[in-house]
């Protein structure tokens, strides 16, 4: 059955509420992006941020209760979890346009999802004591696949050079297809620093080839899966990214010892992503996870696409199928749906 949403009034407490918590939240970690267009939707399902509109849907029990003065912490820190999450989406711009490593696939909205929730238990402690909710637990219920999964990959590209401080700050100002290079090249730091060129071509390309190893089909699929799925997943994509890593060392210490004869580098080729492993995954409850479609059939390292993608819906359920243009929070008569 479809999701169902009801628009929360801006005169409300729980509006007034949510847009504080959700500006502490954005002070927190700045990004210069704020892509949220003010409207707010209590939702009859998990809800979530909406790419194509800029609304973001939270659940009405977690919504209501857990933005008011209610003794159920529980529910507050889901509530605050939340509101790290939604601000995190909404805090990056989906696209690089002139990035040749931008991932326009499905792939990348998959790892954003998991990064606003590997995000969201980072922050968590932080950012309720800011708001004034202190003495609340963030509750690891909330673990899904794609949580997992980024969380295994960040632990895989962190290292002495770049460290898992470092690859979240990096990640959390975006943009989400640039999630991908950011994650290579802390390998690129922490495995490959004495052997890839400091900068140029050659370390674009090296980057490339490491995100081709981070390609997992199942990327796409995570936030609807279970914890142990995601951990599954980045096994997989660990063992294809140790393989890679070996690959090119070896490549490039054979390269420096055996210059070709016209001098000329030898040039990277991109490998194909990670296969698919036959092993089952299991189903777990949904996730906040964005529904639309990314750019389909754009591979990583293959250049810029010489126009604005069409984004689409990002919210697992519709909040609202409007046509709303942004507008201010908290001012104004609400556009015509």
């Amino acid at each position: 059955m479809a999701e169902s949403a009801q628009r929360v009034p801006q005169d409300s407490a729980t509006y007034r509420e949510f847009a504080r918590l959700y500006d502490v939240a954005r002070r927190l970690r700045p990004t210069g992006i704020d892509r949220w267009n003010g409207e707010l939707y209590a939702t009859s399902g998990l809800g979530g941020f909406d790419q194509r509109t800029g609304a973001i849907g939270v659940h009405e029990p977690i919504l209501r209760e857990g933005l008011s003065q209610t003794p159920d912490h529980r529910r507050q820190a889901h509530a605050l979890a939340t509101v790290l999450h939604r601000a995190t989406q909404a805090g990056m711009d989906l696209d690089a346009p002139h990035e040749a490593n931008a991932v326009r696939t499905n792939h990348s909205l998959g790892i954003a999802d998991g990064f606003a929730a590997v995000r969201a238990a980072n922050d968590f402690t932080t950012f309720s004591e800011l708001a004034g909710y202190e003495g609340l637990v963030f509750d690891e219920q909330q673990h899904t696949g794609s949580r997992a999964a980024t969380t295994n990959l960040i632990a895989q590209a962190a290292g002495p050079r770049v460290d898992r401080r470092d690859l979240i700050n990096r990640l959390s100002q975006g943009p989400a297809a640039l999630h991908f290079d950011r994650l290579a090249e802390g390998v690129v730091r922490n495995r490959l620093e004495d052997v890839v060129p400091a900068e140029g071509a050659d370390r674009r390309a090296v980057r490339g080839e490491l995100i081709g190893a981070m390609l997992h089909p199942r990327w796409e699929e995570l936030a609807r899966r279970s914890p142990e799925a995601g951990r599954q997943v980045a096994e997989e994509i660990g063992q294809a990214l140790n393989s890679k890593v070996d690959e090119i060392r070896q490549r490039f210490q054979h390269t420096a010892q055996e210059p070709a004869a016209d001098g000329v580098r030898q040039q990277v080729v991109e490998p194909t992503p990670v296969r698919e492993s036959k092993a089952p995954v299991r189903d777990s409850k949904p996730s906040e996870v964005p529904a639309a479609r990314f750019l389909s059939g754009v591979a990583p390292a293959a250049g810029a696409p010489g126009h604005r993608p069409s984004l689409g819906d990002g919210s697992r359920a519709a909040v609202d199928r409007g046509t709303a243009t942004v507008r201010s929070r908290g001012t104004g008569e609400a556009p015509r749906r």
